[in-house]
């Protein structure tokens, strides 16, 4: 084993701090399955076994938590919508808040015994309140995973309890798991409720701490979800931001509790020492090559972006970047200062990881006759070509 002094000595001759020569090694992971991807594109920072069909346990409450906040979006229910406690719900078994069959509770307030002490029951009482059946709701649960792009999911229960006899566990992979995050962090009442880090479900309750011990170790953690059954093993989805970059980690397959922390942690550690975001194009710059104009006293303009353009990406990929046009190559006059011509992307091996609107930033107007004739006798006396009248 290398001691401090030797780390030190490998570190200078790398030209690397301490700290980031440690960050730069493989973490021990203590994982089947994991995925790394940032949070404004997906870009994939790194990954292993991320397509093995794996059962999810508790994380796959986070499809229930983005439903509801979907249909509040839609005004299909609010915050303080009623849900009655069935004797299915009270019975459901695993982690609880422990509700009563007939008892009544405002939506949000189950909302976050799911989000933050994983209560299958408080999941149970939501899918069947809103949606009136099980059945229903997992209807709506797969129908949504599908849209997603959730190809290798299937949701079989609101809650990730293990099947009774007859029935189908829940599957999903890790980089489902990671898009469905992705959909979650976009939804600010549910990054409220993941980021919790206790809840007293009931006036003179003891306080629920987070299953997501993350949020204690690691300040920049700020959810989202645990999951644990025997199959599944010891499972997590975390967020965290550092240095504007949102990164998502999903961890799968983990042998004890706290190995799914440790092993996150450090994913999250390797994934912002190994990604950075950069300024490629800042408000106003102008876009070379210029475009060609038709019908109009000049021959070309040069486009102008609309703000600045920061693109998230590993820290090899931005010498491959690629810059995608999505505007006419050539121009017409009449045009108007200000108008929007068409947008500029960077993308990398086909990914889109950042995109702008571009603008004419002059007038083009259409000359007069006495300047067509003009202009067509001077590139005459040159010995060049006319100007097409338009």
């Amino acid at each position: 084993m290398k001691t401090g002094i030797q780390f030190a000595a490998v570190a200078l001759m790398l030209g690397m701090s301490c700290s980031q020569f440690l960050i730069a090694q493989e973490p021990q992971l203590q994982c089947t399955n994991y995925i790394i991807i940032t949070a404004d594109h997906g870009l994939v920072v790194s990954e292993m076994n991320a397509d093995e069909p794996r059962a999810p346990a508790s994380m796959v409450k986070m499809i229930l938590m983005l439903l509801v906040t979907e249909g509040v979006d839609k005004g299909l229910w609010n915050w303080d919508t009623e849900i009655a406690v069935s004797k299915d719900a009270q019975e459901i078994g695993g982690t609880q808040v422990f509700l009563k069959a007939g008892e009544s509770w405002p939506l949000e307030a189950l909302m976050k015994g799911v989000a933050v002490a994983s209560a299958n029951d408080a999941a149970s009482a939501v899918a069947e309140g809103l949606w009136g059946s099980r059945d229903e709701y997992l209807k709506a649960a797969n129908e949504r995973a599908r849209e997603l792009g959730m190809l290798d999911t299937v949701v079989n229960t609101p809650h990730g309890l293990p099947p009774e006899q007859g029935q189908e566990s829940d599957m999903t992979t890790a980089r489902d798991m990671s898009i469905l995050a992705r959909a979650c962090v976009a939804q600010p009442k549910i990054m409220e409720w993941v980021a919790m880090k206790e809840l007293r479900f009931r006036p003179g309750d003891e306080a629920k701490t987070n299953t997501n011990k993350l949020l204690e170790i690691m300040p920049e953690c700020d959810g989202l979800k645990t999951g644990y059954t025997r199959a599944a093993g010891f499972c997590l989805t975390a967020t965290a931001v550092r240095n504007d970059i949102r990164l998502i980690v999903v961890v799968m397959g983990c042998p004890k509790l706290s190995d799914r922390f440790v092993t996150a942690q450090a994913l999250l550690e390797q994934g912002f020492a190994g990604t950075r975001r950069e300024l490629i194009l800042a408000k106003g710059d102008l876009l070379a090559p210029p475009l060609p104009v038709r019908n109009a006293k000049t021959d070309s303009v040069q486009l102008q972006v609309t703000g600045d353009l920061w693109v998230t990406a590993r820290q090899s990929d931005f010498d491959v970047l690629e810059y995608v046009s999505h505007y006419p190559s050539a121009l017409h006059a009449p045009m108007n200062a200000g108008d929007e011509v068409g947008t500029l992307s960077v993308a990398l091996e086909g990914q889109e990881l950042g995109e702008i609107p571009v603008i004419l930033p002059s007038s083009l107007e259409v000359p007069g006759w006495r300047w067509k004739l003009t202009h067509s006798v001077m590139t005459r006396l040159k010995g060049e070509p006319a100007m097409a009248g338009g």
